[in-house]
């Protein structure tokens, strides 16, 4: 099942959902604006606005992933990916800002959009509407990408300081509400796509048996992509694919691991030495941006409207692989992982014989299933092995001790929040 629908409507929802949401707050009304009655008028243009609204970022998200882990590397002339590659990055130095700002709106729109549909539609109908129930997937997406971002945040507008771990718990509550709206309105596809994410926000608090059981009921085939256009476009390929900007490109460590050529090709799966179709990538010898590092692009993202998977069956095949391997379930993690190798045409792995190995496996199959997903910093995080990697590298200027695990919330957000210090010194920074 592919969840990449409305194309053409969601990142112009979005903009328009925030047009619309001061109108009451203006006394000079521009004739050319979306007013709150127009969006009484257009429901469905108010439901997909919360859920582009989570999506329009979701680009810059993973980009800057990328950097403060160890997927890229900045190739460019801009401080803003300087910075996170080689760990520079606190509360006032945010490259994150942007996204969360944006999750804090799509969080607030979606509250917004809840109470505009009981008033046009009543409360029982609003209760079992299918845009009910995509406004509570967008609300608990937001809250699920919060708190996977930033070491705290706001579970509601100009509310009280949460930990990443109560961001979590929130988003699981949200999203099982929008599985059981979703069942209600006869829109399974919106279930399942909560049912995903909800499997995401157990599996980062640690509850591995909920997590386990909800990544079970998701069927293969399953994907869920934040939807670009040409409206919105996907910044990956605009600022850090071959023949674009090349800011940012894929970094060193994994150079080794790719060939020379002048067509596009995959990373070497170094169990094997086959390429390996889960990871996409070009170098043809061409110089970066900045006029010295040879710029080794992702592939996955072509096309300026490329979707970027959020949620997809694959994923929820290695929650199980990992839940099974923290088990000491060896066997039947590898097996697991080995399905999925299988299906790109990968040898198995052996039966690991310590933990160790174990979880240097799932780390592979995750950066590979991943790959260029968002994923990898928050995997090293989880793993206490953000210094481990970085150190590894012996790199003076990407030092592995001291660099940031997590980011730190939006300085935007205390600066208006009378219930945050708006203090470098008392916002949370987690370091390797």
């Amino acid at each position: 099942m592919n969840l990449s629908r409305m194309k053409g409507g969601i990142a112009v929802a979005a903009a328009v959902l925030a047009l619309g949401a001061c109108d009451e707050l203006l006394t000079v009304q521009d004739p050319g604006r979306y007013t709150a009655t127009d969006l009484d008028e257009a429901l469905p243009a108010v439901a997909n606005g919360v859920e582009g609204a989570v999506h329009e970022v979701f680009d810059s998200w993973v980009t800057d992933q990328a950097l403060l882990g160890d997927v890229y590397q900045h190739t460019g002339t801009w401080a803003g990916y300087d910075d996170p590659d080689h760990g520079r990055t606190n509360y006032n130095n945010n490259g994150t800002s942007f996204e969360q700002g944006a999750w804090l709106r799509a969080q607030w729109f979606a509250m917004d959009a809840e109470e505009r549909f009981k008033r046009v539609l009543g409360d029982a109908e609003a209760a079992s509407s299918p845009l009910t129930a995509q406004v509570r997937l967008g609300g608990g997406l937001a809250d699920m990408l919060l708190g996977m971002t930033a070491c705290e945040s706001v579970g509601s507008p100009s509310g009280n300081l949460m930990t990443d771990m109560q961001m979590l718990a929130q988003a699981e509550q949200k999203l099982g509400d929008a599985m059981t709206t979703a069942q209600s309105a006869g829109r399974p596809e919106y279930a399942m796509a909560a049912q995903a994410a909800r499997a995401q926000a157990r599996m980062l608090q640690g509850d591995w048996s909920g997590a386990v059981a909800d990544a079970s009921a998701i069927p293969a085939g399953f994907e869920y992509y934040a939807v670009f256009n040409v409206q919105s476009t996907n910044s990956v390929v605009q600022l850090t694919t071959k023949n674009n900007n090349e800011a940012a490109g894929l970094m060193y460590k994994w150079w080794p691991l790719i060939a020379k050529s002048d067509d596009p090709g995959f990373m070497m799966d170094p169990l094997s030495g086959m390429p390996d179709k889960r990871l996409p990538v070009y170098f043809d010898g061409e110089i970066a941006t900045d006029n010295e590092t040879p710029h080794y692009s992702q592939w996955k993202y072509v096309q300026d409207t490329d979707d970027i998977p959020m949620l997809h069956s694959d994923g929820m095949r290695l929650i199980v692989a990992e839940a099974m391997a923290r088990s000491g379930d060896f066997a039947g993690a590898t097996g697991v992982l080995n399905a999925l190798r299988a299906a790109v045409g990968l040898p198995g792995h052996e039966v690991p014989t310590s933990p160790e190995m174990m979880a240097e496996i799932v780390l592979w199959e995750r950066f590979a299933e991943h790959f260029m997903e968002g994923q990898r910093l928050i995997d090293l995080r989880r793993a206490g092995i953000v210094r481990q990697i970085f150190e590894a590298l012996n790199d003076p200027d990407r030092l592995g001790v001291g660099r940031p695990t997590q980011w730190p919330m939006t300085s935007t957000e205390a600066l208006y929040n009378p219930n945050i210090d708006d203090d470098l010194t008392k916002r949370c920074q987690p370091r390797a």
